[in-house]
This record gives structure tokens, sequence and C-alpha cells, in this order.
């Protein structure tokens, strides 16, 4: 979301930085990774599968912390404004948040996310049934789309 700073041209030279400086830190924080796997070498997809189904109770704590630390960061740099600014971007903070708690408690269980390239996406997407499912274990084991190519399969 771009966060439009002309509404606080109206403050004062100091708290125009101080409210600058506040939003552009959080909604930095706010970013959620692309289309990924969870990979660990050996693995397949059937696994990381179940290993995502059992973190994702996490999410929604990690979702609900992230608000509010937004909320508390916010008002310690931008003081009462700080909720104003955290407000219209809370949901892309929830989900980053999410997320982070899924990554934290799979790289507990070993994996590691893996960003997919635009050109593996493309691919997958045009991948239907069982060929999708090999593609996805190759990729969940480590391999990449020209390695997977390479097999034959």
């Amino acid at each position: 979301m771009t966060l439009h700073y002309s509404r606080f041209f109206g403050i004062r030279s100091f708290m125009r930085s101080t409210v600058l400086t506040g939003a552009t830190i959080l909604t930095g924080c706010a970013g959620t990774p692309g289309p990924s796997v969870p990979f660990q070498q050996g693995h397949s997809i059937a696994s990381a599968k179940a290993a995502v189904i059992s973190c994702s109770p996490r999410a929604k704590k990690g979702g609900n912390s992230a608000v509010a630390g937004a909320y508390v960061g916010g008002i310690l740099f931008a003081g009462i404004l700080g909720p104003i600014i955290v407000y219209p971007v809370q949901d892309d903070i929830r989900d980053s948040g999410e997320a982070s708690a899924v990554d934290k408690c799979l790289a507990d269980l070993g994996y590691e996310r893996r960003v997919l390239t635009a050109e593996e996406v493309r691919i997958l997407n045009q991948a239907h049934g069982e060929h999708r499912r090999i593609m996805l274990d190759h990729l969940v084991s480590g391999g990449s789309i020209e390695s997977y190519s390479e097999t034959g399969a």
C-alpha cells in the first residue's frame, strides 16, 4: 500500500520527519514473501504439506503479535499519529506476521522458504495433476526448473 504523505504537510518540520520515518519503518515491516515452497533436502511435497499444516496454528498468534507491535511502535515513533499510520496497513502487517510465524515454525522443523522465480510460477501454473506434484516434489527437495528439465521428467 502506498502511504500518501501529503496529508502530513501541515505538521511542524520535526514532527513531519518523525511521522515519515515511522511510516517508512512500519510499512517496510509489512512485506510478505511471494510464491514459495518449503525447502528441505530429501523431502517431498507431502512431508512439506504436513509440516505447513502442523505450523499453521501459529499463524494467527504471529499476525496478532505483529499488529500489536506495530501499534506500539507507531506510538513510540509518531506519538498519537502512530495508530493513524498503522491502521491502513494493519492487514499487510498481519499477513507478514503470520508468514513469519509459520516460517519460524518450519525453520524449527528444518525447512527454509524457497521463493519461486517467475518462470517457476508460470510453469507450475500450467502444470496439472501428477505432473504438477512431481515438479513440486522436485522443488521442495531442492531442485530447480532447469534441473527438472534435465531429468527428462
